[in-house]
């Protein structure tokens, strides 16, 4: 496993621990393609939003426009008021 690196994540430019997220899920698709720097919440909730939002995770050009919407649409209020009622629905 890599180290945890420090860094400045895409989507809600905080200074934190850094996950490489592959665009496209490694999975489906291969490790080699273009990642971002999230921070462990943006990481999470944009797993949590195309879960949601995703009709056939085999459609490539689908798993782009998910990625795209969240990126530039969904604010970074969202994804943290997203991530704050997660907890709170694991913990209680």
């Amino acid at each position: 496993m890599e180290e945890a690196k420090k860094g400045i994540c895409s989507k809600c430019k905080t200074f934190f621990y850094i996950h490489q997220h592959h665009i496209l899920p490694k999975a489906r698709f291969g490790k080699k393609g273009k990642r971002e720097n999230l921070c462990p919440n943006c990481h999470t909730h944009f797993h949590q939003y195309s879960n949601k939002h995703t009709k056939n995770g085999e459609n490539k050009k689908e798993a782009l426009k998910i990625w795209t919407t969240w990126f530039k649409t969904v604010s970074v209020v969202v994804t943290i008021l997203s991530i704050v009622f997660f907890i709170i629905k694991v913990l209680f």
